[in-house]
């Protein structure tokens, strides 16, 4: 009677795997593997499959072996190796065989025996080091040194000006006190005193006349040039830098057009003039409270000018443009304070900066990458 053969049981997939496994670590480095890729080319169902899918299957093994051999030959790199920990030491497939140098092995065939913990730290580490330089790069440290050359500017521009404006009190009363004196030295008369009144009065009148035309001039020059007492460079660029400069930066769509800008400024400095005035014909006296507001105002404009369109510090700009909308607005309450007119002949001043600061924020938003808004020290 001829007994039908059971088929041998077929061993599970985990069973196979810790076999090999275990067979793998007791082989040499280049016997396992060899082992390893002829498991790979002699898995059921290769024939079966394209040559493309064993292709990509050996490939895998092949990242999967030098994952495992990594970990394996970093344990025995202590008895083989006085060098440092987290060093790369390499291993070449060559020096590996087992022939004794009858075959070479493939050029540049080498695993790396750095561990996974070393290489992701020495990953981070490199990651940590770039942000720290974008860091300083872009919001790198405050430079004291920067904002103190600034408010020194400020100081220095705001004195010179204010000496100025308290010399030209000294010689506008001297010079009306001298026209009191010559009304006085007139006969006693009743007819002489009248006739000598009304000279008086002629007189002062006059020269009120020509004191509101100097000071007009004079204010309009120190609204357009008041950068000339300053210690920086705070000359604004001409038309054709307007257009070269619109060219290179991007601005908003509503950015109005680079003739518009000499125009509006002008005009502002007549209202400037006009205001100036009014508060003088109250105060009685130019260095005062109010008219020294103004020139703070005018000062912290220069150094605008000087930070946007010398140094070209954008994010710089945006901030300070803050600060000189403040001190506008803070001089027209003056103003107002003293006469209600001076106050809103002053406050287009305040409207139109308005406008400006609006500009200033959206150029620095739209120009990518946004530059830093405070003065960093240079690396």
């Amino acid at each position: 009677m001829k007994l039908n053969r059971l088929p041998a049981r077929r061993p599970h997939l985990k069973e196979v795997q810790s076999s090999k496994r275990s067979a793998m670590k007791t082989m040499p480095l280049a016997a396992s593997h060899d082992a390893f890729l002829f498991h790979l080319s002699s898995r059921r169902g290769r024939n079966t499959r394209p040559s493309r899918d064993i292709h990509a299957r050996r490939q895998r093994g092949r990242r999967a072996f030098a994952t495992v051999s990594s970990s394996s030959s970093s344990s025995s790199s202590s008895s083989s190796s006085s060098s440092s920990k987290g060093t790369a030491s390499f291993t070449s497939s060559a020096a590996a065989d087992g022939d004794g140098g009858g075959k070479k092995g493939k050029s540049g065939a080498a695993f790396m025996t750095q561990t996974v913990s070393d290489y992701e730290a020495k990953q981070r580490a490199i990651s940590a080091s770039k942000w720290i330089y974008h860091w300083k790069q872009n919001f790198g440290p405050i430079s004291f040194d920067l904002i103190g050359k600034y408010i020194f500017s400020i100081i220095m521009e705001v004195c010179l000006i204010g000496l100025v404006l308290f010399g030209l009190d000294i010689v506008l009363s001297a010079v009306s006190s001298g026209f009191a004196t010559t009304s006085a030295a007139v006969g006693t008369s009743k007819a002489a005193v009248k006739a000598a009144a009304a000279a008086a009065a002629a007189k002062a009148a006059t020269t009120a006349k020509i004191q509101n035309v100097f000071l007009f001039f004079f204010f309009a020059f120190l609204a357009l040039r008041s950068r000339t007492f300053s210690i920086l460079d705070a000359s604004r660029p001409k038309i054709a830098t307007e257009i070269k400069l619109k060219e290179q930066k991007k601005r908003p769509e509503w950015t109005p057009p680079a003739k518009v800008f000499p125009v509006v400024w002008i005009s502002i400095a007549v209202l400037r003039s006009l205001s100036s005035i009014l508060v003088y014909e109250q105060v009685g006296k130019l260095f005062c409270f109010p008219i020294m507001c103004l020139v703070l105002h005018l000062s912290i404009g220069d150094w605008w000018n000087f930070v946007t369109n010398k140094e070209k510090m954008l994010g710089v700009s945006a901030v300070g443009v803050l600060v000189v909308l403040s001190s506008a607005w803070f001089a027209i309450y003056q103003y107002y304070l003293v006469l209600p007119t001076a106050g809103f002949v002053l406050m287009p001043l305040g409207v139109w900066l308005c406008i400006a600061t609006a500009l200033v924020w959206s150029i620095w938003d739209i120009n990518k990458p946004r530059m830093r808004l405070w003065p960093t020290k240079p690396l």
